[in-house]
């Protein structure tokens, strides 16, 4: 073994300078084909030479970089394609490549500038967006990349235009994933702001800020803003592992992992999150028939403010405002469970308060007294009212017509009774007192001195505003008027002068003071 040895360092030094040509001319070899290769790979067209690159290639030319080399972005030099050749010559390539686009990348000179990225901007013309919010930060268990957010390469032949353009997808699972329903991990105005704007739903023009300004959360109304749960489906490791590796990692371990260190993608491994406004509470959604056989036409009526005889629509103000039954009456679900006792079936005063703000529930007291209170007056009214007429004579036509109006006022009550007056009282009043009005003209006719009896005080423009809802809340002792105090319990109390002495009874609470209403006293 020695003697063989001996004999190889012989020849070695015998023929050194023909082994020196031979690896120089080798390394010559190398250095050439590297310095072709790198050449090569600058040119982007040389990406289309093998046919599995071709709708990457024809994505990239439809996209907004198609005037940006291939390699100005991927992480890729002649040694790579060196390798690559070497791999399509012994066919033991993957016709998915896998390739990286990294943030250096993208932030270097001459390509995108962090600075003016930072500038807040609007996705979509109503998502508001910052780059520092998202970029180089760990969230949710993750470090987001360029790339998380946008496509390397389009899913499908449809879209052309996807290369590097946002995917929905990443935002989705992140913000939604695991969020309760109607909700977002980072709530709705972290990307949506305050809506300013009033919107039309349901027919009916909608404005948010008062309700912002109480803060009503959005999942009050907007009940379901997603579809997908953006869960990892059992088996989607094995797209790229041969095998399950039996290590258990947790959520953290795992997005540092494939997100944070690898940068793939969240719609890799996350089924699709679709985000949209796909359902909202409706002022009628909840079938109270499920439970009362049909015990709630009435209120329905009421409540979208239709049924009369005048046929005068009037719809509630919360009706326009899309509150649905279960806005008040909390304790019915809308699974429709049954309910035995009568408290539940009742409004919760809680409710008025937690959209409307503190005192609310006082008022909702002052709806529920005024009511019974105007139904019984209004009802003796009618009682006076029948017995005057039929002791009143006059000709079979005028009686035929006085007995016409009387149904019909009937009728009106009737639908206010059953319906609940609380349900729509600006309607209700309207139709109570029409109706009224023409059967006192209906008896005129047929006896001109006729004198009715009173509707009651509720029914009055001057006191109906404490009988309905001031009588005890939002009444205060003084208030701030022209830069004084104005004692306004002294006037309506002790002097028991009218809301309407000082405030409009059409344009709800305008204050319409002048120095001749107070020149009457003062």
């Amino acid at each position: 073994m020695t003697k063989l040895f001996k004999d190889v360092g012989v020849l070695l030094k015998q023929n050194v300078k023909g082994l020196i040509a031979v690896l120089g001319l080798f390394v010559l070899i190398f250095i050439g084909l590297y310095a072709f290769a790198s050449y090569e790979t600058t040119n982007s067209e040389f990406c289309d030479s093998c046919h599995y690159m071709d709708p990457y290639v024809r994505h990239w030319q439809a996209s907004t970089h198609a005037d940006v080399d291939c390699v100005a972005c991927h992480d890729y030099d002649g040694g790579d394609l060196l390798l690559s050749t070497l791999k399509y010559a012994t066919e033991t390539f993957n016709t998915r490549p896998q390739t990286r686009v990294l943030d250096e990348n993208c932030l270097a000179d001459g390509c995108h500038d962090f600075e003016t990225l930072d500038d807040g901007l609007k996705y979509k013309e109503n998502i508001f967006f910052k780059h520092s919010t998202h970029f180089d930060k760990v969230l949710r268990s993750g470090k987001l990349h360029c790339t998380s957010c946008h496509n390397q390469m389009a899913q499908n032949e449809e879209e052309t235009l996807s290369h590097m353009t946002v995917n929905d997808q990443t935002c989705f699972v992140c913000h939604f994933k695991d969020a309760g329903q109607g909700e977002a991990i980072t709530g709705c105005y972290s990307c949506h702001g305050n809506p300013k704007n009033e919107v039309e739903h349901g027919g009916f023009m909608f404005n948010h800020e008062p309700y912002l300004e109480l803060e009503v959360e959005c999942k009050q109304c907007h009940t379901k803003i997603v579809e997908g749960n953006a869960s990892v489906p059992k088996g989607k490791c094995y797209s790229c592992h041969v095998e399950r590796l039996q290590n258990e990692f947790s959520n953290g371990e795992l997005h540092d992992i494939h997100v944070t260190n690898t940068g793939i993608d969240c719609h890799k491994c996350h089924d699709p999150i679709e985000h949209g406004n796909f359902e909202m509470v409706g002022a009628l959604d909840i079938q109270c028939e499920n439970c009362h056989i049909r015990q709630h036409n009435q209120p329905k009526q009421l409540y979208m403010g239709i049924g009369s005889s005048d046929k005068h629509d009037m719809p509630s103000a919360m009706f326009q405002a899309q509150v649905s039954c279960t806005g008040c009456h909390t304790h019915i679900t809308p699974e429709g469970d049954i309910m035995a006792h009568q408290d539940k079936k009742e409004a919760s005063r809680n409710s008025c308060v937690t959209c409307h703000g503190s005192n609310y529930d006082l008022m909702f007291d002052n709806w529920k007294s005024g009511s019974l209170l105007a139904m019984k007056d209004y009802k003796a009214y009618m009682k006076k009212g029948y017995a005057d007429f039929k002791s009143i004579g006059g000709s079979k036509k005028q009686r035929r017509l006085a007995q016409s109006e009387y149904t019909n006022m009937k009728e009106n009550y009737n639908l206010v009774h059953e319906g609940h007056m609380v349900h729509n009282i600006k309607y209700s009043m309207h139709i109570l007192n029409h109706a009224a009005d023409k059967f006192e003209n209906a008896m005129k006719k047929i006896k001109t001195s006729y004198q009715p009896a009173s509707r009651g005080d509720a029914f009055s423009p001057d006191k109906s505003c404490q009988t309905f809802c001031h009588g005890n809340a939002f009444f205060p002792e003084v208030v701030d008027y022209d830069d004084g105090e104005l004692p306004h319990e002294l006037h309506t109390e002790d002097m028991e002068l009218a809301c309407s002495s000082c405030h409009s009874t059409e344009q709800h609470g305008e204050t319409k003071i002048n120095d001749s209403v107070c020149a009457e006293c003062h």
